[in-house]
């Protein structure tokens, strides 16, 4: 009788002590990630046709004062063309040609600020990481301007490497959102000035979740694009995930959604 009491008083309760809704938020990885070619308005329009929560992309200055879209140093990679975004003026930046690796077939100009603004206005979050030799308080104080010429302050969330940059918008622009990426995380890492903490996968614990949630910001991971790995913060306590892998992503979730009582015990136990 206890056996079947406590049996039925654990089914009744199971989702109350295993929560098996997957509230992790998907965010793509340079605008669309493997998706379509990256950094561009057709990755945003991609990552918005998978459902995508929100896109990250890197903006740079040109030698003009202009933000153009790139996440390298220079346009090597992606456009045969070793000059780095400073050195270029805006209209120079627009003859380039984007000829992703993994879309030979497909060309793309490069994206400006404004056009990644535009094409994700009311659509998608966007996540603007702040890049390159031209990541300074200059880009800051443009980047608020310019999202605010938008209308789009509470659509964005800068983002940084640079947590002296993060710090100062953060104390300048208090009603603009920011996060703090880093490969690790040492002493108080919840008191640092921002909204959300950007953890790297080997950084990223349960017990960091805890913390920084209790702190009052949000985590992000980045950025899980393997199948297990994807699983795993996926059924964490992470806000979010930074991935290339969209898709993957989203079946991992329909999966995830129709997991049976005993498999969420075994994902308990093992991830």
């Amino acid at each position: 009788a206890f056996v079947f009491a406590f049996s039925y008083a654990f089914s009744m309760f199971f989702d109350e002590i295993y929560d098996t809704r997957i509230s992790t938020q998907i965010i793509a990885h340079r605008a669309g990630g493997v998706e379509a070619p990256e950094n561009t308005v057709t990755g945003i329009e991609k990552a918005i046709e998978l459902g995508a929560y929100g896109a990250e992309i890197d903006i740079q200055r040109t030698k003009d004062g202009y933000y153009i879209v790139n996440h390298d140093s220079s346009f090597s990679r992606l456009c045969n063309n070793k000059a780095k975004p400073e050195d270029l003026t805006l209209d120079e930046v627009k003859d380039l040609i984007i000829r992703d690796p993994n879309f030979p077939n497909m060309e793309e100009d490069v994206a400006t600020f404004e056009e990644m603004l535009d094409a994700s206005k009311d659509k998608i979050i966007l996540f603007v990481e702040l890049k390159g030799n031209t990541a300074d308080e200059q880009m800051a104080e443009n980047a608020v301007r310019i999202i605010k010429e938008k209308g789009m302050e509470k659509q964005c969330v800068l983002i940084s490497l640079k947590y002296p940059l993060i710090n100062y918008i953060e104390t300048k622009y208090p009603e603009m959102d920011t996060a703090y990426l880093t490969f690790a995380s040492f002493g108080n890492t919840q008191n640092l000035n921002c909204d959300y903490l950007g953890l790297e996968e080997e950084a990223a614990t349960d017990n960091m979740f805890s913390v920084i949630h209790q702190s009052g910001k949000k985590v992000m991971v980045w950025t899980p694009n393997e199948l297990r790995s994807q699983r795993k913060f996926l059924i964490s306590q992470a806000d979010y995930i930074i991935t290339d892998q969209i898709s993957m992503a989203n079946e991992t979730i329909k999966e995830l959604n129709k997991r049976k009582d005993y498999e969420v015990i075994l994902d308990w136990v093992f991830y």
